[in-house]
């Protein structure tokens, strides 16, 4: 088997440490806030990009091993997610910073929202420079979660508005 293609270890390695930013901001983020649903919102988020790493991880981890992609199904049936190190990296900092001086809820969101903009245009990038049929599958997968989280941002914004 041909080894992997430098840049699918790059588009995962740079996915990890999107997946990581993105936790640490909704665990950042979860302190600051009493409304409980927006809590709940914010640790499901937080939640998902955990899931993601785990994902990502695996993959890499496989790919790197035995130059194998695992099958979607297969990651997400095992047990458990790994713990992620919040020590803050510069761009962590940067986030918290930012949540620091936004000047409500709305500014958060939207910081949120280009958050999972940036992921999810990552993975289609990766999904479309891919020659691999797997790696395709893997990165559009992620993409369209992405995406679910663009529409649940979205919802807590519209709701703002009213």
């Amino acid at each position: 088997m041909a080894p992997v293609h430098p840049d699918i270890l790059a588009a995962l390695t740079t996915g990890i440490q999107s997946e990581v930013a993105a936790y640490v901001f909704y665990r950042e983020v979860y302190k600051r806030f009493d409304d409980e649903q927006l809590r709940d919102t914010l640790e499901q988020l937080a939640i998902e990009e955990k899931k993601h790493f785990h994902y990502l991880e695996k993959q890499y981890d496989s790919l790197v091993r035995s130059e194998k992609w695992i099958s979607t199904a297969d990651v997400l049936k095992q047990n458990g997610l790994p713990e992620i190190n919040e020590e803050m990296t510069g761009e962590h900092k940067e986030l918290i910073d930012q949540v620091e001086k936004a000047s409500g809820i709305r500014e958060i969101l939207d910081i949120a929202y280009d958050l999972e903009t940036a992921a999810r245009d990552l993975y289609r990038s990766a999904a479309e420079e891919s020659d691999s049929r797997e790696a395709k599958e893997v990165f559009n997968y992620l993409a369209k979660f992405e995406e679910g989280h663009m529409r649940l941002i979205n919802s807590l914004l519209d709701k703002l508005d009213d």
